[in-house]
């Protein structure tokens, strides 16, 4: 009596177990490298982007609405906003993401660079039609104004993709909206 030599289909069930494990293994290490790099892509702090971009979008907002004055900007909250949103971007590897955050950067010192300077006092009796020079000082403010306005609707909207952008990311990431 002769053993006929057996085939590799015979004996696969028992390897069957073990090639499952080598997979199992490969896809967390590789699911582990993927989410490494979206966390990198993402960056540390990202409720602090999100908040300063929040901040940076209800300031564009008003700027398009009511137009302001260099002093608006120079104000506490508001004197480092480029350079804190450059710094956050800074700290991020998704190269979408640090575009859209120096587009906003960009577009807050344009804004203030258009800003009007501080408005000076002015005494005036009742029923004084308005000098020629002080009717073209208002007609070169509302010019700036207009201007200032012009920089932020570009802003409002980058401020807009980099937080569609950070969505994006954190859904990637950490699964939440």
């Amino acid at each position: 009596m002769t053993l006929a030599a057996s085939s590799w289909w015979d004996d696969w069930p028992k390897f069957l177990p073990g090639w499952l494990a080598f997979l199992w293994v490969v896809g967390t290490a590789v699911r582990k490298v993927w989410l490494r790099q979206q966390k990198l892509a993402l960056g540390a702090a990202d409720d602090e982007l999100r908040d300063a971009l929040t901040a940076a979008r209800s300031s564009f907002e008003d700027i398009i609405a009511k137009g302001r004055r260099a002093p608006w900007f120079e104000a506490e909250e508001r004197r480092e906003t480029a350079r804190r949103i450059r710094d956050l971007a800074d700290r991020r590897k998704d190269e979408a993401l640090r575009a859209e955050l120096a587009k906003v950067a960009e577009a807050w010192d344009e804004a203030f660079a258009h800003a009007p300077g501080a408005a000076r006092p002015r005494i005036r009796v009742m029923g004084q039609p308005s000098s020629p020079q002080e009717r073209a000082e208002s007609a070169r403010v509302q010019t700036q104004f207009g201007k200032e306005a012009e920089a932020a609707r570009p802003g409002l909207e980058h401020v807009k993709a980099a937080l569609d952008r950070l969505n994006e990311l954190e859904q990637k990431t950490h699964g939440r909206s």
